[in-house]
């Protein structure tokens, strides 16, 4: 007989793997889906104020604002959809970045304006929302098995 305690797992307990199983709460939904939220109108609204950024080396002006900008919104919306298993969360982020770059499309009171009516502005202004659309459309790609093929 031994001295040394026995631990022992309870049938009814949730393991690791249980845990990834189940689904999200409603509330972890909500929170998740402001945080994107608000992450997009952030990254709308770095891109919108930097979409104007060139640099003309040889004399032919490049967009460089308006290449990351959008290279950026890209991005964001991709990794959400990567590693977020849910659409909700890149729905949010594609409506903050879509909203606040029609919002910002818009002259203020004072009468400045941030998206202009070049090619540059026009881009940037129908860009954002076709990236949107083309990654939220997307679909969801079959999940890998993490079997390998086995030798017969």
């Amino acid at each position: 007989m031994s001295t040394e305690p026995q631990w022992e797992i309870p049938d009814n307990a949730e393991t690791p793997d249980a845990a990834m199983r189940d689904e999200p709460s409603t509330a972890s939904r909500i929170i998740t889906a402001v945080i994107t939220l608000v992450l997009g109108v952030v990254y709308g609204t770095v891109g919108t104020v930097a979409h104007t950024l060139s640099v003309s080396p040889f004399g032919f002006p490049l967009p460089y604002g308006l290449v990351l900008g959008l290279l950026g919104v890209l991005a964001l919306l991709v990794g959400l959809r990567l590693v977020i298993a849910e659409r909700l969360p890149s729905v949010a982020a594609g409506i903050g970045v879509v909203g606040i770059v029609a919002l910002f499309s818009f002259s203020s009171p004072g009468g400045s304006v941030l998206i202009t009516q070049g090619i540059v502005g026009l881009v940037w202004l129908f860009g954002v929302p076709l990236l949107a659309a083309g990654v939220l459309a997307w679909p969801r790609l079959p999940e890998r098995s993490s079997r390998r093929g086995s030798a017969a």
